[in-house]
Parts: structure tokens; C-alpha cells; sequence
């Protein structure tokens, strides 16, 4: 049973007694005075004279008397069950009005409390959770870098494998130009064009039409194509067409070459 339904039986238990024994003294020897009633009116209820109920209860004023006041009822005369009925009601529901209202605040009580311990819980909780969180983020903070500088060897590797560049030791191996100028002057006059010399020509053969490289690459464009190993012009020709047939134009394949570093 609830600490709310204990309190309101206890105090229902209280107000049991009270009344019982306000009825029993009631109807001994007082009547409690209601609203609308006067002394003529009480004398006849009870069979008396207004001088009697005067005298009996020292009234000084026959015609003020007040609601709740006690009148004393002389020796042997019986209240009219009526009126011990009534007044009992009265003091009845003034008891049971007494309980509900100790039982409200008792359980509104409760409900306080209980509220501040489910807000207490909740604000735990998520004290809890904003800690997790933080520790969660700050563990992936720290795991980051090292993630990082694991894919960064392999990352570096890519342009170790393109080595056709940085593998040309023959510029001591060059031939004398052929007749009609510098080897860049040949190319520029047989339809090659400055992008392509410098995006792909000077990173790939140093401007060398003899250079060969470990694994088979040769001349200005390091390409296992027939034309590599011609003349300048023959080279210039190819390498027009090769960007052209596989990329669409010179202009795209200088545009990835600077992207991959390879052709």
C-alpha cells in the first residue's frame, strides 16, 4: 500500500472518531446553528419557550445568533433526529474534505520527487553519453595521422615505377643534330608544338631522339612505337598522331601526362 493511500486512511480513521463523537455529544445536550434558522424556530423544533433557549444559553440578543453557534438544549430534551443527522453530515464531509486535501499533497509530493529523480537520471545519463562521445571522437583524432603517414609510402611509390624520366643517362650518348638546326627546332618545324615538347618530349627523353631507357622505351616520346628510333621529323610525326589517335588531341595528352606522369 502506498505511503498517499496510509495517510489517507489514517487521517479518514481520525475524522471517523471525531464525528462519532461530535454526533454523541451533539445529541446529548447541543445544537449546532445553521443558516436560516432563528430562536422561534428552534424553540419550537425542540418544544421551548425563546425564553428558555434565552436563559439556557445566556443570549443577550434574541434575534442575532450565528451559523455554527452551539445552543444549549436543557436537560431531557431529545434533538430531532433530523437535525443529529444533518450535523453529523456536516462534520463528516468537513473530515473527508481534511484527508483528500492531506492525501493530494501527499501525492503531489511524490510526483515531485519522483520527477527530480527521473531529471536527475536523464541529465546522467547524457553526461554519460557527451563523454563517450568525446572520448570516441578524440580516439579517431589519434588514429588519423598514423592512417595517413601509413598510405603516404605507398602513395610516393607510384612515380618510382614511371621511371623512363629519371633513368636517361644519354645525353652523352646523343648524336649530332642533323642538319637544319637544334633537335627542339626540328621538332617545332616538322608539326610538333611547344606544349607537347615541354609537357612531354623534355620529362620523358630530355629532347634526346637516341635515348633509350632499361625497359625498351626510346626516342623524344619513350614509346616502344616504330617511329621512335627515325629521324626527328619521323618522331614528331608519330608523336602527333599517337596524341591525336589515343587522346583525342595533343592538348589532352599533354593534360594527362602532367596528371600521371606517363604517356
Amino acid at each position: 500500500m502506498s505511503k498517499v493511500k496510509q495517510t489517507a486512511l489514517a487521517v479518514a480513521g481520525v475524522a471517523s472518531v471525531f464525528v462519532a463523537g461530535s454526533s454523541i455529544v451533539d445529541a446529548a445536550s447541543t445544537y449546532t446553528v445553521k443558516q436560516g434558522d432563528t430562536l422561534s424556530q428552534l424553540a419550537d423544533k425542540f418544544n421551548m419557550t425563546v425564553d428558555d433557549l434565552i436563559k439556557s444559553n445566556n443570549l443577550k440578543d434574541a434575534d442575532m445568533i450565528f451559523v455554527d453557534q452551539k445552543i444549549e438544549v436543557p436537560d431531557g430534551q431529545d434533538l430531532d433526529a433530523a437535525d443529529v443527522a444533518s450535523s453529523a453530515d456536516d462534520t463528516a464531509s468537513e473530515a473527508a474534505s481534511l484527508a483528500m486535501s492531506q492525501a493530494a499533497s501527499s501525492a503531489a509530493a511524490s510526483e515531485a520527487a519522483a520527477a527530480s529523480s527521473a531529471a536527475a537520471a536523464s541529465s546522467a545519463a547524457a553526461s554519460q553519453a557527451a563523454a563517450q562521445k568525446a572520448a570516441a571522437s578524440e580516439a579517431t583524432q589519434q588514429a588519423t595521422p598514423a592512417a595517413v603517414q601509413t598510405a603516404s609510402p605507398a602513395q610516393q611509390a607510384a612515380p618510382a615505377q614511371q621511371a623512363a624520366p629519371a633513368q636517361q643517362a644519354a645525353p652523352a650518348q646523343q648524336a649530332a643534330p642533323a642538319a637544319g638546326g637544334s633537335t627542339k627546332a626540328q621538332f617545332l618545324a616538322a608539326g610538333g608544338t611547344e606544349a607537347l615538347w615541354n609537357a612531354v618530349v623534355v620529362p620523358e627523353s630530355g629532347g634526346n631522339p637516341n635515348a633509350v631507357s632499361p625497359n625498351g622505351y626510346r626516342g623524344l616520346g619513350q614509346t616502344k612505337e616504330g617511329w621512335g628510333s627515325g629521324s626527328v621529323s619521323s618522331q614528331t610525326a608519330g608523336m602527333v598522331n599517337y596524341a591525336n589517335s589515343r587522346y583525342g588531341s595533343i592538348q589532352n595528352a599533354t593534360a594527362f601526362r602532367a596528371a600521371n606522369g606517363w604517356w
